[in-house]
This record gives structure tokens, C-alpha cells and sequence, in this order.
């Protein structure tokens, strides 16, 4: 799968997990491409539910229920990491 691959489990006591609406918000997976806007057509296209964020970025549910947000392959992402390049942005709305 490559080094720049990574699969996070975490685990909270009984009642502070997330409510459903609160999951819906919630990112554990993204798509990276290299034409953003072709494959965001093709992916609303698709019929899946789209998830309005105050982000750029475009946010769907799969079919499945999983969450995604769709980024370019050479996209920063560091505002988002809140490592090494982003701290500065941690806890701050989007610009």
C-alpha cells in the first residue's frame, strides 16, 4: 500500500462517542486525485450524499455510510494535520 498509508482506530468510553449526527461530520477517509473537478462531477454524478462543510474541499458518504473528502495529490493539507506545518490552525475555522 505504500509508505504514505496509515488506518487509525480509536477508542472512547461508554458515552462520549458520537451521535450520529456528529459521525456524519466526522473524516476517516480521502480520495486524492489529480483533476479535482472531473472526479468531483463523476462522484456527485454518481448519486452519493453530498455532506455540506465550510471546507473547499468536497465531503460525500458513501454508499456504504464511510465519509470521505476528495483532495488534489499535491494538495497542502497541513492547515488540516495540526503536524509539522499546521499547528497554527488547530481549532480555527476555515478560511
Amino acid at each position: 500500500m505504500g509508505g504514505n498509508f496509515y488506518i487509525a482506530f480509536l477508542y472512547e468510553n461508554e458515552g462520549v462517542a458520537l451521535d450520529e449526527s456528529g459521525f456524519l461530520k466526522a473524516i476517516y477517509l480521502e480520495l486524492k486525485t489529480d483533476n479535482v473537478e472531473e472526479m468531483r462531477q463523476k462522484i456527485v454524478a454518481f448519486g452519493v450524499n453530498v455532506i455540506e462543510v465550510p471546507d473547499p474541499h468536497l465531503y460525500f458518504q458513501a454508499p456504504g455510510g464511510q465519509v470521505l473528502r476528495l483532495v488534489g495529490i499535491n494538495e497542502d493539507l497541513s492547515k488540516y494535520e495540526g503536524t509539522g506545518h499546521g499547528e497554527q490552525f488547530v481549532g480555527r475555522a476555515f478560511e
